[in-house]
């Protein structure tokens, strides 16, 4: 007999409690569900344990309890009376399942229940009454609903997320799409639903589905570069993240996730062509010549036979060129003779433009003969006239050669001795080309070594100021001072300023060492003004580049400023040559520069071509009268009657005069007779350190005090 059987018997016997026996009772009130037993009249004749939770008593004081409430399932509205279990039986309904939200009690919790309810009938078909069947569906509503959100998340995130999703089964057909593909794409997903994975990414190879889904089949996750093509025909280069798909310990499929890394690709492309090649020529640069040269030489290291050579080609007529006709002009020639030398080259080397005018190729498996072919095919190209905006572009090329191994066998040395060769070239007239030989490294090692270490020796406080006096030649008290820079090497002690002052004039670096010594010296001269010794010239030398340097006047100004040196009290010295660099230009300088209360010199006079016309608008105060006149004066006539002359010009124009190289009495005696004014020259003193010359300048004041 089933329970619900078993139930309807004992309703329908009268005595109802004692009919039950206790095996039934045992086993109805520990069933999982609750059970409700009503009679026809809705009266609740009996529950279980399980249903007594949810508020069916069938004590006699539960008869006017308003429990259990109902509720629809959300928890928050009512059930309507007529919709509850119990009143849609007795309406009629034979069998009802309802799923709600019912209160047990004052103060209890609530549950989300499935009722299900059924009219019960005799075997004969009589009404007996009516069975609720309560079962507890919170947790799997609870569930349910933490799916439905999961789910919805899962498609908020598939939709919304701005990587490109795609859904593949484990055949590698592509199921779905999200809305960034599309975007990327231009294609809708309807087009591409049921392509294979193949048909949709471009690396095939890296794309082969049984190598891919082994691979998602041991659960890994794979990353790779790869690239799709737009609607348009475009490349879309995408960072591809695989994930297996896995359901129930089962795989069931794969995602690609992807970011669209088109512009970071484009931008990486465009800084490596600003870092690897030259935006002018469209060649290779320094950086990535040095990179092409060493894997060369690496590869060299392993086969003992292999030769090649190097070739620094530096155009001879560029600045020129460049000056007279433009910058676009002298960016033509450069493209053409870019283009002209890589004809020359073809698939046999790499050419590179290492900066300005300066070109370096590497030929690959070659000896001295194969080198000295290509240097006369460029010398012959680049001979050929350029016509650029109705103009013949005439130029020529001076090209220096080194050898692997025979010169070197690193790129510091093939590179330093083929620019070592191509000076040389420079040198000895242009348009040609030499072999590097070690005569050449000697004199060019010594030189570029020396030039490192002249900046060293600017950073480093290796130089210093010597000072030689100039004295009053009637007096032969100390008006004044010559600043001599020297440079005091480590290695070598004190090195004469002929050697390294070419080189800086030369490097540039004459301006930052003039700057240093026109600073040096003022403020040496503040110093000693300071100790209350008596004030006299400093003279500094001008060199032709600091001169030609626009920022001259200022430099001069700030180092006044900042030293606080009385401006009287410093006269520049510049060389007879800077005023034949054009008249006007050169005396607006001057001018310019006399405004800040300086005095200026014309140094070595009488070596240069200075008219008379030239010097009365020079807005100049000494003429100093260059030493080899002053050597010879007292055995050679000539010097004596140029020395008188100079002397006579410079008083008639109302300048001072120096005499410079003064060393035995009888040249003193004889500038004296002619009315030179100062003298200056070992006779008096060699230039010494500033410790020295201060003592002289303690002795003059001592006379001075005792006279």
């Amino acid at each position: 007999m089933s329970i619900t059987q078993h139930i309807a018997k004992t309703i329908y016997r009268p005595g109802i409690g004692k009919l039950i026996r206790p095996i039934s009772r045992l086993l109805f009130n520990h069933m999982n569900e609750g059970i409700v037993i009503y009679h026809t009249d809705g009266q609740l004749v009996m529950s279980n344990h399980v249903a007594e939770k949810y508020g069916f008593l069938a004590t006699a004081a539960a008869k006017d309890s308003i429990y259990p409430l109902y509720f629809k399932i959300n928890g928050a509205i009512p059930l309507p009376s007529d919709q509850q279990p119990l009143n849609r039986l007795l309406q009629g309904e034979q069998d009802i399942v309802q799923e709600l939200w019912l209160k047990p009690g004052e103060g209890k919790a609530g549950s989300i229940v499935r009722i299900v309810g059924k009219a019960l009938r005799s075997f004969r078909g009589m009404p007996l009454g009516f069975m609720l069947v309560v079962h507890d569906i919170t947790l799997s509503k609870w569930h349910e609903k933490r799916l439905e959100v999961s789910e919805q998340r899962f498609k908020s995130l598939f939709e919304h997320n701005p990587d490109i999703v795609l859904w593949f089964d484990l055949k590698g057909t592509l199921l779905s799409v999200n809305s960034a593909f599309e975007t990327v794409t231009g294609h809708c997903a309807s087009e591409l639903i049921g392509h294979s994975v193949g048909e949709l990414i471009n690396d095939v190879e890296a794309w082969q589905l049984q190598q891919l889904l082994e691979k998602v089949h041991e659960g890994r996750t794979i990353h790779q570069e790869t690239s799709i093509t737009n609607k348009t025909g475009e490349l879309v280069y995408l960072h591809a993240t695989v994930i297996p798909i896995i359901v129930e310990e089962q795989l069931a499929g794969f995602y690609i996730v992807a970011q669209n890394v088109t512009a970071q690709k484009q931008s990486m492309e465009t800084i490596s062509r600003i870092a690897y090649f030259d935006s002018l020529t469209g060649l290779p640069n320094r950086h990535s010549f040095f990179e092409t040269l060493t894997a060369t030489l690496a590869q060299c290291s392993t086969c003992i036979d292999r030769q090649f050579a190097v070739l620094f080609v530096d155009l001879d007529r560029f600045k020129l060129i460049n000056d007279t006709l433009g910058h676009r002009a002298g960016d033509f020639l450069l493209e053409q003779t870019a283009l002209r030398m890589g004809k020359c080259v073809g698939d046999s080397g790499t050419i590179a433009r290492l900066s300005g005018d300066e070109f370096i190729i590497l030929l690959n498996h070659a000896g001295a003969q194969e080198a000295e072919q290509l240097a006369g095919r460029i010398l012959d190209e680049i001979a050929v006239p350029i016509i650029y905006d109705n103009n013949r572009l005439l130029s020529t090329a001076s090209i220096g050669i080194s050898l692997y191994p025979d010169h070197g066998t690193s790129s510091e040395q093939l590179i330093q001795f083929a620019d070592i060769a191509m000076y040389r070239v420079k040198e000895q007239g242009k348009n040609n080309y030499l072999f590097f030989t070690s005569e050449m490294n000697e004199s060019i090692v010594r030189r570029t070594t020396m030039e490192k270490q002249l900046a060293i020796a600017l950073e480093q406080e290796q130089l210093t100021l010597f000072y030689q006096p100039q004295v009053e030649a009637s007096t032969g008290k100390i008006s004044g001072f010559e600043a001599l820079v020297r440079w005091n090497m480590p290695e070598r002690g004190l090195i004469s300023p002929l050697e390294f002052i070419p080189l800086a004039e030369e490097t540039g670096m004459i301006i930052q060492l003039g700057e240093w010594v026109l600073r040096r010296a003022c403020e040496q001269q503040k110093r000693w003004i300071d100790e209350g010794l008596m004030p006299v010239t400093i003279a500094v030398n001008i060199s032709m580049k600091q001169f030609e340097d626009d920022s001259l006047f200022e430099t001069i100004r700030h180092i006044l400023f900042e030293t606080k040196l009385p401006p009287h009290l410093l006269e520049l010295e510049i060389t007879e040559s800077i005023g034949l660099q054009g008249a006007d230009q050169v005396i607006n300088k001057l001018n310019r520069l006399k405004t800040l209360g300086v005095s200026i010199a014309i140094d070595d006079f009488g070596t240069g071509y200075s008219s008379l016309h030239y010097l009365q608008k020079l807005p100049i105060d000494t003429l100093k009268i260059d030493k080899s006149f002053i050597r010879d004066m007292i055995n050679v006539t000539p010097d004596i009657s140029i020395v008188h002359s100079i002397i006579r010009l410079a008083h008639s124009l109302q300048l001072d005069v120096l005499a410079e190289g003064v060393e035995v009495v009888s040249q003193l005696e004889m500038l004296a007779e002619l009315k030179c004014e100062r003298l200056q020259g070992y006779l008096f003193s060699r230039p010494i350190p500033a410790d020295e010359a201060r003592v002289l300048l303690q002795r003059q004041k001592l006379d001075e005090h005792y006279r």
